[in-house]
């Protein structure tokens, strides 16, 4: 082997093979960055997920909080929505039977009225014919009179006749 293979084959052996000096160096600083990162850069990150795990932790506290209250409130909407219904329901039959009732009154009272009117009707109906009898009667005794006139007249032409009325007009 000459001389620069011995060389470049010393410098590859002392790659592998560790420098106790360099190996105590590494360790000391690896220490020291150690102590350095305790002091000033553990402790704050410690401090920071602490406090990032306690905003978690209240955090899922105050969710389990909310769906509680959500859930009583989704029962309290179930039950007022049913209570709802219940008194729908109870105001439309209320409905339904006040304007039967309504529909009954209003029937009672058409009938009534009718029936006022057909009395009334009736009423006026007698009292109309009672007029036309009464007129009737009286245009039937002036006609009766008017033929009576006539005849009488007719007849007290005739001497006879003439001495029946003036016998009848003696008597009265």
């Amino acid at each position: 082997m000459d001389a620069a293979q011995a060389r470049i084959y010393q410098e590859e052996a002392s790659l592998f093979t560790p420098d106790l000096q360099l190996v105590l160096l590494t360790w000391a600083t690896f220490f020291a960055l150690l102590a350095v990162l305790y002091k000033f850069a553990w402790k704050p990150i410690l401090a920071a997920l602490d406090l990032r795990e306690r905003q978690i932790r209240e955090s899922v506290e105050h969710a389990d909080k909310v769906k509680e209250q959500f859930e009583r409130l989704e029962v309290d909407t179930q039950k007022a929505l049913v209570k709802a219904e219940t008194q729908a329901r109870e105001i439309i039959a209320q409905a339904r039977k006040a304007s039967i009732n309504a529909a009954n009154v209003i029937e009672e009272k058409a009938r009534e009225e009718a029936r006022i009117i057909l009395e009334n009707a009736q009423r006026e109906i007698r009292a109309e014919l009672e007029k036309a009898k009464d007129v009737l009667k009286k245009e039937s005794a002036e006609f009766a009179i008017l033929i009576a006139e006539k005849i009488i007249e007719q007849n007290l032409r005739d001497k006879h006749n003439r001495e029946f009325v003036d016998k009848l007009i003696k008597e009265i």
